[in-house]
């Protein structure tokens, strides 16, 4: 097949993680065919608003690239993430019942409905028992217990993400690249030219470098120097819907004798916003997302600091703007943004990271020659606006169905949050007991019919469930298939009882987080195994 006409040259504007996974996704799929460049400024630090993932990074990312956890994950400081602990959202502080988790993994099927919707009718009949996180997954119970999602001989026991420090990440990424001929420019972006039609040209640094490409890809941040600033494409806000637009962020070190014990995010609601800890495995990364129409900068400090108490003295505080929402097109002539540059929704879900992979996937996908067709780029635009908007749908998901009054940021979630019709779509047909998305498998017909076909929504009815009843929040009625299911009842107890048999068996056999991140950092893991 004729080269003519093919690219020939990539140059991403900012390093950081976002643009040294880009370089190493590119670089892995075109070899030396193409000239990959870096250009990031030395000035100019990474963000890190968030250090953590979500599972399908393993796969989608660091499988690809032929990367083992036992390579990265001790450059990263990285430990495991089993899911997310929320406190005090569904209630006030103080209230009973006001901790759930959101736990990875899909609920198994009974009768063709979820485990989740089971356990939905019986809770509609008056049942009581455990929580859904608890009943339909082992995965909470081994958070509470401390336990890796891991046996030590390296096999997998439960779905699982990670915790990782993001600046290490990009270090090893960017050692990675460089051993497979990417090149790294050192230097400040200071003018950025367009040619006749339009499209970029070259990007012109404060050394006098001129730098051209066939294509460039904007990994430049919240201010989208190529996409943003330099071909004026609008960007889309989501302050209607999302009401947090700020953060202040700390690296809190262990004290002695502490460990990277907790596999899960903590998300603690506070006054304006929430509080995340992440456990790596040599320190937490704490911070506040919170909206700066009800606090300032410095109530957020002391907010902070007054919520770790001891472990904030002599801390340093970062200070972060963020900007909520997403570019309107990220491809725009022959320029791609990924990550903050395209679009941003705040780390509650701990997505930054899944958008930058996931618009390279769709980046491959739709890989244009030099002459770029339309309908490459419209497709591409296509398919990610609509993943963004399905993660703000998401996490929308998680204000709009609190019960707190007792802050004017929490009456504010609850009276004027303005909620976007797909996400009231999804709400209605909770209520009216459906599953909101079955993840599709082809040997289930109940599944081939709900599987939403030309786009793969991330969130499913899994996740929904987990956060809606978290939040206390029930369907109005039972599903209707239920009726249809005369032996579902029996049936959904012997699974309910399988999950309990199977956490059991998994409490007694899995390792403890910080034994199996020890062994990580050894990396020893699966030696003698």
């Amino acid at each position: 097949m004729s080269s003519e006409g093919c690219i020939r040259r990539i140059v991403i504007l900012g390093g950081g993680s976002s643009g040294w996974m880009s370089a190493a996704y590119l670089a892995h799929a075109f070899g030396r065919e193409v000239d990959i460049t870096v250009v990031e400024s030395p000035a100019i630090g990474i963000l890190g608003v968030g250090e953590a993932s979500v599972p399908s990074i393993g796969a989608e990312f660091f499988d690809v690239l032929g990367l083992a956890e036992e390579e990265w994950m001790p450059e990263s400081n990285a430990a495991f993430k089993i899911g997310i602990k929320y406190v005090d959202w569904a209630r006030p502080p103080g209230s009973p019942d006001n901790t759930f988790y959101h736990v990875f993994g899909e609920a198994k099927l009974c009768e063709g409905l979820p485990l989740t919707h089971h356990w939905i009718q019986q809770a509609l009949r008056g049942g009581g028992g455990k929580p859904l996180s608890y009943a339909c997954y082992p995965s909470a119970a081994l958070c509470d217990a401390q336990r890796s999602p891991k046996y030590l001989d390296g096999r997998k026991a439960v779905p699982y993400a990670y915790h990782f420090d993001a600046a290490l990440l990009g270090e090893f990424l960017r050692r990675w690249c460089l051993a497979r001929g990417v090149t790294r420019i050192e230097d400040h972006v200071v003018d950025v030219r367009l040619d006749e039609r339009g499209d970029i040209d070259a990007l012109v640094t404060r050394h006098g470098r001129e730098v051209r490409a066939d294509l460039f890809v904007d990994c430049s941040g919240f201010k989208g120097r190529l996409i943003s600033q330099a071909l004026g494409e609008p960007f889309i806000s989501y302050a209607k819907n999302l009401l947090c637009d700020r953060a202040v962020a700390m690296q809190v070190p262990y004290r002695d004798g502490e460990r990277a014990s907790q596999p899960y995010t903590t998300a603690t609601a506070l006054s304006a916003g929430w509080s995340w800890r992440i456990p790596l495995a040599d320190r937490d990364g704490i911070g506040y997302v919170y909206s700066s129409s009800f606090m300032t900068p410095e109530e957020a400090e002391r907010e902070l600091r007054a919520h770790l108490g001891a472990r904030a003295e002599g801390l340093a505080a970062k200070h972060i703007a963020m900007r909520v929402g997403r570019s309107r097109r990220q491809w725009v002539g022959n320029c791609i943004a990924i990550g903050l540059a395209g679009g941003f929704i705040e780390p509650l879900e701990s997505t930054g990271i899944y958008t930058v992979y996931a618009a390279l996937f769709q980046l491959l996908r739709y890989f244009p020659r030099q002459h770029i067709e339309p309908v490459l780029r419209d497709k591409f635009n296509e398919r990610m606006a609509f993943m963004i908007d399905d993660i703000r749908d998401f996490i929308v998901l998680h204000y709009c169905t609190t019960s707190r009054t007792d802050t004017p940021f929490w009456r504010a979630n609850r009276e004027d949050l303005v909620i976007p019709d797909t996400l009231r779509e999804d709400l209605e047909l909770f209520k009216a007991g459906v599953p909101i998305k079955v993840p599709y498998s082809g040997s289930d017909n109940y599944n081939r019919l709900v599987f939403d076909a030309g786009f793969d929504r991330f969130w499913t009815n899994s996740n929904y469930a987990a956060i809606l009843t978290g939040m206390g929040v029930l369907p109005e009625r039972e599903s209707p298939l239920l009726a249809y299911r005369p032996h579902g009842i029996g049936a959904s107890e012997r699974l309910l009882r399988g999950v309990e048999e199977e956490t059991a068996i998994l409490l007694r056999s899995l390792p403890a987080h910080h034994e199996y991140v020890g062994a990580l950092l050894a990396r020893t893991v699966g030696v003698g195994a």
